[in-house]
């Protein structure tokens, strides 16, 4: 496959994948940061998390292409996924560990900053593992292509927040979009496109 296509598939699905959890840690970066600094040092927990969520879905990968239509299976849980967002089943869950970390006080040290990126990060970027999937369903090079394309996107998600926060908050329909991105996202799968 061609490098630039496998470098920009990783960068669609890393970009739908995150863009509910993106609107949903601007509040988080907000009340945890005052600083550019402070900023960063979430994002570098973020960028931690991702690690951790990409070493999730490459040991899942490893289970499902032990099934004969792994790529059928991987967009049926994708699809599964888009129902539980649209009908808010999985952002209950994630919000109340949210509350629980926003109700603790925060510090201005730079390391706990990181640490609360890391989690609230992981705990928002829990469901990507499956929906990174099909990124890691063929041959090694392929997926260290791929896994550059998602930290490029993730990149770009941290600059968007950190920048551009106050207006990423005012998108309407957010729920909507992400959850018909995700079906989207499962049609490209099943079909063979991603």
């Amino acid at each position: 496959m061609d490098l630039l296509w496998l470098i920009g598939e990783g960068f669609l699905v890393k970009s739908i994948a995150s863009f509910d959890d993106t609107i949903t840690r601007i509040p988080v970066i907000t009340h945890l940061t005052k600083t550019y600094k402070g900023r960063i040092a979430f994002s570098v927990g973020t960028l931690l998390a991702l690690t951790a969520i990409l070493l999730i879905a490459i040991f899942f990968s490893g289970i499902i292409n032990l099934f004969p239509y792994s790529r059928q299976l991987t967009a049926g849980l994708i699809f599964i996924l888009a129902v539980l967002l649209y009908f808010d089943l999985f952002l209950t869950a994630e919000s109340r560990y949210e509350s629980k970390i926003l109700s603790q006080e925060s510090s201005h040290k730079l390391l706990k900053i990181t640490w609360m990126g890391f989690v609230v990060s992981f705990i928002t970027l829990i469901d990507d593992s499956f929906v990174l999937l099909p990124l890691f369903l063929r041959d090694h090079l392929s997926n260290f292509y791929s896994v550059i394309g998602v930290y490029l996107a993730a990149l770009a998600q941290i600059v968007l927040v950190i920048y551009f926060g106050e207006s990423l908050k005012k998108i309407k329909h957010k729920k909507e979009l992400a959850a018909g991105s995700l079906v989207l996202l499962s049609i490209l799968v099943v079909t063979g496109v991603v």
